[in-house]
């Protein structure tokens, strides 16, 4: 019989007190309890949406294959360069105009994972397609707490017009649970970080939540006799590895109790839009989608970099100007600038995020290993609103399913609906198409 305090731990462990209920990340003593379990890997699938384009001379590689060369974007994954394969040639047939004119940006947004044309329109008629995360997320069904995790760096309208006779649903959103249903995201990382360690069954309405923000409470607070009870199980190790969980928990709520309210992208004047709140916020969720793979809570996500179309403002880079106008640089030296600038900070930022999956240890290997993250955009060049040779990357191993590290340059109009088919299936979907796919991408 183990010692009691070497005693296997199940994957679902939970913390609970009143209000909280914090999954743990993995520990040496829950590999114990599936040592005589099929090692089969736990996979996780996030899909990253970039507004606007990019300045696609220096995002695509000059080299086909492995032994290629990073261009400037791309420069900041270089620790992890042989994790990224970076993807050329792939289209989205479902963003372009097919005769109903102007309207770019909604469908890339709207088509970026439903590979679905959106249906012209303003009003409640809305109709696009199923996104691949939602179809990852049906088929898991009620594998974790939460089927799916939808989140964005900006609110955005549901209702009205945003672009060109487009309702705003479709520039605002990229996961669709039906044709005619998006999948709202949460933007505010306060509301985030409620959501994935607060108790479900016990929702606090939001005035109580700021009185234990002003009264500088912390949900682990809550949980305080429940970790003294595991810690009292677990090796020396496992200890460390709690309590430098529990500290990453604690720092990442102490930042949220510090912010400064949440800023509405849509309305809000650029000045406002400052240096010392987007960046923060960025980093805050990928935190929190970092925390909900390593917990479990989760094992399909979204993320919207901005809504489609978004004019933000990147003062805080030396561009004041927004996103979208900068994006349009008809060649002019300053606004190539911009443009540069603000791709760059974004794949910095995501960057750093792969890291910190790198560095979280899970079951078989490193949380990178058992996750695909997509990141990419709906139109290729920001200037031209072209919707072929998108710039996109897929990254992680996917528990073994792919093989990355290259620059693979496919046929052109490839539809990216065969790598999304490819994500699925290796998420357990079963089935041999998806929306304008025309087979699955090989990944090894």
């Amino acid at each position: 019989m183990l010692p009691f305090q070497n005693r296997a731990l199940d994957r679902r462990t939970f913390l609970r007190g009143t209000g909280a209920a914090l999954a743990l990340p993995w520990l040496d003593a829950m590999q114990r309890a599936v040592a005589t379990q099929p090692a089969a890997p736990v996979r996780r699938a996030l899909f990253v949406f970039a507004p606007n384009g990019k300045k696609m001379d220096d995002w695509k590689p000059a080299q086909d294959g492995r032994d290629f060369a990073l261009p400037f974007l791309l420069e900041p994954l270089a620790p992890l360069r042989e994790r990224v394969t970076v993807w050329s040639g792939l289209a989205i047939d479902g963003g372009r105009a097919h005769g109903d004119g102007p309207g770019d940006h909604a469908r890339a947004a709207a088509s970026f994972l439903t590979c679905s044309h959106p249906k012209k329109t303003g009003g409640a008629d809305i109709q696009v397609g199923v996104s691949i995360d939602q179809t990852i997320a049906s088929h898991l069904g009620n594998a974790t707490t939460f089927p799916s995790l939808e989140l964005g760096m900006e609110k955005g309208n549901q209702a009205g017009v945003c672009d060109s006779g487009y309702a705003c649903a479709y520039s605002n959103n990229v996961s669709w649970r039906s044709p005619s249903t998006p999948v709202v995201k949460e933007h505010d990382p306060r509301a985030v970080f409620a959501r994935l360690f607060g108790d479900p069954a016990q929702a606090v309405d939001a005035a109580a939540r700021d009185r234990e923000r002003a009264a500088g409470k912390s949900v682990l607070d809550a949980v305080q006799a429940d970790t003294r009870s595991l810690q009292n199980r677990l090796g020396a190790a496992d200890r460390r590895k709690l309590d430098e969980y529990l500290t990453a928990v604690r720092e990442l709520e102490q930042r949220l109790q510090r912010s400064a309210p949440d800023d509405d992208a849509v309305a809000a004047p650029a000045h406002v839009l400052s240096a010392r709140t987007f960046p923060d916020k960025l980093a805050a969720m990928y935190e929190l989608l970092a925390l909900a793979f390593a917990t479990d809570r989760t094992r399909v996500a979204t993320f919207m970099l901005g809504n489609a179309g978004s004019n933000r403002s990147y003062e805080f880079l030396g561009v004041p100007e927004g996103h979208h106008d900068s994006s349009h640089h008809g060649k002019k030296p300053g606004k190539l600038a911009a443009i540069r600038a603000i791709n760059r900070f974004h794949v910095e930022q995501f960057a750093a995020f792969l890291q910190k999956l790198a560095a979280q240890r899970d079951a078989d290997g490193d949380l990178l290993a058992q996750c695909l993250v997509l990141y990419g955009c709906g139109i290729g060049d920001g200037d031209h609103h072209n919707h072929h040779d998108l710039p996109i990357l897929l990254c992680g191993e996917g528990g073994g399913a792919h093989r990355a590290g290259a620059h693979v340059r496919m046929r052109s109009e490839t539809p990216l609906a065969n790598l999304h088919l490819a994500i699925a299936q290796t998420m357990g979907v079963p089935g041999e198409r998806f929306a304008d796919s025309n087979g699955a991408m090989p990944l090894r």
